[in-house]
């Protein structure tokens, strides 16, 4: 067990070490919505309150926190910040590591499952962030691998630990409420003695849970971006059932047999006629869902992959995801396959649960529930799925043999360095679009007038942390700014230059534009 554990912090260093070595240099810049968050921990520094711009849902205070610590030690660019992330990346995979071989997992197939993770293409692109998914992950596996130490020795100290990661990791996000909603089902299920007694610490968690929901909402004003929610739950009935099912279902579940395929394949070929009957009717319901739904967002969703435009979100963006219709289906059929393989892992594991496995999959089965009203149809919000579906898989009873398992590790390897070529392709994509800017504002352009993507809009020209961003170009204005980064031509404009960025994958080019321009602003 010594070397395996040993194997498991060499992987996922190590990797971590080769990814930092193939992305340097890290671009000086945001992330998607990390400026949010990086501007609050500045602000946090800098004055002792917790700030967040209007354009966002969650309010990750704990994460502050965190980002102010390490940047008191580091700094606060945004190159520090995104390590601070690669910190915490690394050990959640380490967790997961630890949590499977609690729950009952061999220990390859543990090492497997954090491979997984490490190398799933939103975990890894975000991993070089300053984005808020690693930071709640961390604290969420924290929360239920203190659980499952409480089936051994000091029981109620364990408790209290997970309880009070549970209350990180909703301080991170609301919905790290699950954490202590999976501990509080599995004693319920799983516990007769002393039910009250291990209950306290979660009653406690879940007060304070309470009081930082009424802190947050209440005695502060919320920002805006949080509201509109509310009339999305309002909406929830005018969608087509239909839509919920492709999105909300059949969505996530390919998604999880797309980034876990390396293992769920292995369980397809325990029963592989039954197996695959399972996937083809997975993959056809899929097509007739995606033939009369609507386009957005695509089947299989993965548009948080940093190879795809909708990680680098530019002016004049002409699609939210690049799938061109082979590809899309060739991806549902592989998801299709794996989810039939994730399904027959889950009936395997119905009789393999212990307290602490029920924990996680109750946590994650009322998160699942939870982001079809909500509408988080994105591989940024399944990933929260992911370490339960690989927990899954690493307790299910896989082929033994030897070439069996060198291929699952050869397939997460190919996953992970299409991962890294997306992650890639971000970096040295955000590093020519903030090159155009310093260009043109060399030229003596002032910034205000130049159009550089959401992100570095946000982090530059968003007025912190009081400000209106109706003077902002963001995802979805329609104003156009004397010069504008974009990614396709735009009517109204002439094209002054042009520049390129790795593909997806990180292979072959992509051209962007430098526009200016050409009639007059409405």
């Amino acid at each position: 067990m010594r070397y395996w554990g040993a194997a498991a912090i060499a992987v996922v260093v190590g990797w971590y070490a080769f990814a930092l070595a193939v992305l340097h240099p890290l671009a000086n810049g945001p992330v998607i919505d990390s400026w949010i968050y990086n501007e609050s921990v500045r602000w946090f520094l800098a004055t002792g309150q917790f700030r967040f711009v209007g354009y966002t849902e969650t309010m990750p205070v704990a994460q502050v926190v965190y980002g102010a610590a390490w940047g008191a030690l580091f700094g606060t660019s945004a190159i520090s910040l995104d390590l601070a992330n690669v910190a915490l990346g690394i050990v959640t995979a380490l967790m997961l590591y630890a949590l499977a071989l609690r729950c009952g997992a061999q220990a390859w197939q543990a090492l497997a499952a954090s491979s997984l993770l490490i190398c799933n293409p939103c975990f890894l692109f975000l991993s070089f962030s300053f984005m808020s998914e690693i930071a709640f992950l961390a604290a969420l596996l924290g929360s239920l691998l203190a659980f499952a130490h409480a089936e051994g020795p000091h029981p109620m100290r364990w408790l209290w630990i997970s309880a009070g990661f549970g209350v990180v990791a909703f301080a991170v996000r609301p919905f790290g409420g699950i954490a202590i909603l999976g501990a509080v089902g599995a004693i319920l299920i799983y516990e007769r003695k002393d039910r009250a007694t291990m209950l306290a610490p979660f009653a406690f968690a879940l007060v304070a849970c309470g009081l930082i929901w009424w802190w947050l909402t209440i005695l502060r004003p919320p920002p805006w971006k949080l509201l509109q929610r509310k009339a999305i739950l309002a909406s929830f009935f005018e969608v087509a059932p239909w839509e919920y099912l492709r999105m909300g279902i059949i969505g996530p579940l390919l998604y999880l047999g797309i980034v876990l395929s390396p293992l769920a394949l292995l369980r397809v070929m325990k029963t592989i006629r039954f197996a695959l009957a399972l996937a083809v009717g997975i993959f056809a319901i899929t097509l007739i869902l995606v033939r009369i739904g609507s386009s957005l967002p695509a089947t299989p969703e993965m548009s948080c992959f940093g190879g795809w435009s909708n990680a680098l979100i530019l002016h004049g963006l002409s699609n939210r995801f690049e799938w061109h219709d082979r590809w899309q289906y060739a991806m549902a059929l592989l998801g299709s396959i794996g989810a039939a393989g994730l399904i027959l892992a889950c009936v395997d594991a119905t009789g393999r649960l212990t307290r602490a496995s029920a924990a996680v999959l109750i946590a994650s089965a009322i998160y699942w529930i939870a982001v079809v009203p909500l509408w988080f149809f994105n591989d940024r919000y399944f990933l929260v799925l992911v370490p339960a579906a690989a927990l899954i898989l690493a307790t299910a009873p896989l082929p033994e043999r030897m070439p069996t398992r060198i291929a699952a590790f050869a397939m997460t390897a190919v996953m992970g360095l299409m991962s890294l070529g997306g992650t890639y392709a971000y970096q040295r994509g955000l590093s020519a679009v903030i090159a155009t800017r310093d260009m043109l504002e060399q030229r003596g352009i002032a910034r205000a007038s130049i159009d550089a993507g959401y992100a570095l809009n946000g982090m530059e020209l968003y007025p912190f942390p009081d400000g209106d961003d109706s003077s902002v170009p963001m995802i979805t204005s329609s104003k156009l700014s004397e010069y504008t980064v974009a990614s396709s031509p735009i009517a109204g404009t002439e094209i002054v230059g042009t520049f390129a960025w790795p593909g997806p994958f990180g292979f072959r080019k992509r051209e962007l534009y430098v526009l200016r321009r050409s009639v007059p602003p409405n």
